[in-house]
């Protein structure tokens, strides 16, 4: 008789964590695509799980990576317009100089993440794990495309807001 994690192993690929390397769009399409399929409960897809990546400069428009892993991966002047990281782990993350106008943060854990310089205009941040993010210097507010504010808990707001005047 198999166990039952013997059984769920059988059904699906093993977990495959990428550490340290330097993704372009055509490396992470493959990624992507079964990261997708995991959405959709398919028993051929893989949650995307990367670990100090390095993703700068790459245009992610409108890419879903809601549920993914993504720890200390690097994301400098990336276009992230419209892209999905809800529920996302995304700990100590750098997010330098990048697009972020209409991204969906909303659940996920951004501890440490810098978004030094990023415009987080119509982003939501609700409900996200913004313990020692570096928010100061990021654009907040309506955006210009979609016209959606950004989304902020109040708390954390003020904190910014503090941290501005400090500055």
């Amino acid at each position: 008789m198999t166990n039952l994690s013997e059984t769920v192993t059988r059904d699906r690929p093993p977990q495959k964590v990428l550490i340290g390397a330097r993704l372009t769009v055509e490396t992470l399409r493959p990624i992507l695509e079964a990261h997708a399929r995991y959405r959709a409960g398919r028993a051929d897809g893989r949650r995307a799980v990367l670990l100090r990546c390095d993703l700068s400069g790459l245009d992610l428009c409108g890419t879903d990576l809601s549920g993914a892993d993504l720890v200390e991966c690097d994301f400098e002047g990336c276009n992230l317009t419209g892209a999905r990281f809800e529920e996302a782990t995304l700990s100590g993350s750098r997010f330098v100089d990048s697009l972020l106008n209409a991204a969906r943060f909303a659940g996920a854990d951004l501890a440490r993440a810098d978004f030094h310089m990023a415009d987080l205009r119509g982003s939501d941040l609700s409900e996200a794990n913004l313990a020692e993010a570096r928010l100061e210097t990021a654009a907040l507010g309506t955006s210009p495309e979609s016209g959606l504010p950004t989304t902020i808990d109040t708390r954390v707001l003020d904190r910014v807001m503090a941290r501005r005047w400090r500055h």
